[in-house]
């Protein structure tokens, strides 16, 4: 059995990740790393530390964690080469370029001896060093007692500083787990190596080479300083912010008119945030999207525009529509079914999130112009730091509209293809009148297929409004189930 690893010794501090300044400034040179590779990496990076401290390293230097502790969604009866390999295979393939923050920083050694000394005599004092590496040397991935386990290695000649670092960054997991976008990850970890810097500033760069370390590919063409800032890196600023255990101010340095070299202010936030151990990145909707054929880069700029639980919302009405009216298109057309008939799964899965949203937005002024005595009861103003009150009246109105509409979407599906086709025609003759339909809700509609995202609540609320009512939405509930119950009773809906 080979001997253990020399390690120095490292004060773990419980929530807090001493990410090594090798590992903050890093380009990917070959290929893409996503946002979730990276928390990713993070995350193996913390568990190895406090393995490190704790003495439990592996004999030959690995370190072993549960693949669900590194991976959130990832259970045991998933598929490793299918679902896991693509975000591990990322940390062990892709090539990466570091880029020393400050140039003290190039002088930092990286290869020990047994004892934990250097391997050579110093070196004379180096300038311009380029150092290109993979994030990890090996990987191994297995069951464990049923259990999918991962064990991996770092490179020999980095280990060393990735695991008991000299110079580090503490990285807050409560703060990595909620930032969203890659950007926003990367300049976190850079500025928090400033965060107790008495002059509050990072290195002053070029503004290039802060495009170039804050995007994920190395194949995306460098933008203007101006459109970087304003579509990626002030919405990571503003994230960090209000998120974070710091406060980030961009400063940048002009010659003339056009910005050259880029800083940030960097100081502690007045925000107080809990520990918590090492969270692993959470794919579940990914995991959830590629079933249905849609990419994970999808899923991460819907999560980072309309926030994860609306991701949530558009991939459960995305599933049910697959498994519904999949299953009438596959029985009436033999083969396929519904999801064969979605060409872009990602831009599909677009529509209804962003659909949802503008029903939301578009109820909020109904609750609000309700007369004072329909309204619920306000509750008590309370003080910020208490605890979240319980929903307030808005949050109820919604609820009670969308029974409501749950009740009238049974209905309708309760009538018999005949009646839903004359709904359907219905739909669309009124939708023309008023607006030009788009090519996808009109091919829906022609289809028959009332259960798509895209035309469901059109053809509902049609039903509603002409055979209840416009009222329907706030009908008392035993009314409302009263009026279904006659409508499928021997007259059930029959279309005026």
């Amino acid at each position: 059995m080979a001997n253990p690893v020399p390690t120095r010794q490292l004060d773990v501090v419980q929530g807090m990740l001493h990410k090594s300044v090798i590992a903050l400034a890093i380009v990917p040179t070959n290929r893409s790393l996503t946002v979730t590779g990276r928390k990713a990496y993070s995350v193996m990076l913390g568990l190895a530390q406090l393995q490190c401290a704790a003495g439990e390293e592996g004999a030959d230097g690995g370190f072993s964690a549960p693949l669900n502790a590194i991976l959130r969604g990832f259970g045991a009866n998933n598929s490793i080469s299918s679902d896991a390999k693509k975000y591990i295979d990322q940390m062990v393939s892709t090539k990466v370029e570091w880029r020393p923050l400050s140039r003290a920083e190039q002088q930092l050694p990286l290869t020990f001896d047994a004892a934990g000394g250097l391997d050579a005599p110093p070196a004379p004092r180096i300038t311009d060093e380029l150092r290109i590496f993979n994030l990890l040397a090996e990987v191994r991935i297995y069951k464990q007692a049923g259990e999918n386990w991962i064990t991996w290695y770092y490179p020999p000649s980095i280990r060393e500083e990735l695991v008991s670092p000299t110079r580090w960054a503490q990285i807050d997991f409560d703060v990595l787990r909620q930032l969203n976008t890659y950007c926003a990850v990367t300049l976190y970890e850079i500025c928090a190596r400033y965060r107790d810097s008495p002059a509050g500033v990072t290195s002053r760069q070029h503004w290039t080479w802060w495009t170039e370390t804050l995007r994920s590919s190395p194949n995306s063409k460098v933008r203007v300083w101006r459109k970087f800032k304003n579509e990626f890196l002030v919405p990571a600023i503003r994230e960090i912010n209000a998120l974070g255990d710091i406060e980030v101010e961009l400063i940048e340095f002009r010659r003339g008119r056009e910005v050259e070299q880029v800083q940030f202010g960097v100081k502690r936030s007045g925000q107080r945030l809990a520990r918590v151990l090492p969270a692993p990145a959470d794919i579940t909707n990914i995991l959830r999207a590629g079933a249905l054929g849609i990419r994970d880069t999808v899923i991460e700029d819907l999560e980072r525009e309309f926030g994860v639980d609306a991701v949530v919302d558009g991939l459960d009405r995305y599933e049910r529509f697959v498994d519904g009216a999949g299953r009438q298109l596959k029985g009436a057309r033999g083969e396929g079914g519904a999801a064969a008939q979605i060409q872009n799964a990602g831009a599909y899965l677009r529509r209804i999130v962003a659909n949802r949203m503008r029903e939301l937005a578009a109820a909020a002024p109904e609750a609000r112009s309700l007369p004072a005595e329909a309204a619920p009861p306000q509750a008590a103003p309370v003080a910020p730091a208490a605890p979240a009150p319980a929903p307030g009246p808005q949050q109820a109105d919604d609820d009670q509209r969308h029974q409501r509409f749950v009740k009238v979407r049974d209905a309708f599906a309760r009538l018999d293809a005949e009646q839903q086709a004359h709904w359907l025609r219905r739909v669309r003759d009124e939708a023309e009148m008023a607006t030009a339909l788009s090519p996808g809700v009109s091919k829906r509609l022609a289809r028959g297929e009332w259960q798509s995202p895209l035309v469901q609540a059109m053809v509902v609320q049609c039903f509603a409004r002409h055979e209840l009512g416009g009222d329907w939405a706030a009908m008392p509930h035993d009314e409302l189930d009263a009026a279904l119950a006659a409508l499928l009773g021997d007259d059930a809906a029959a279309p005026a």
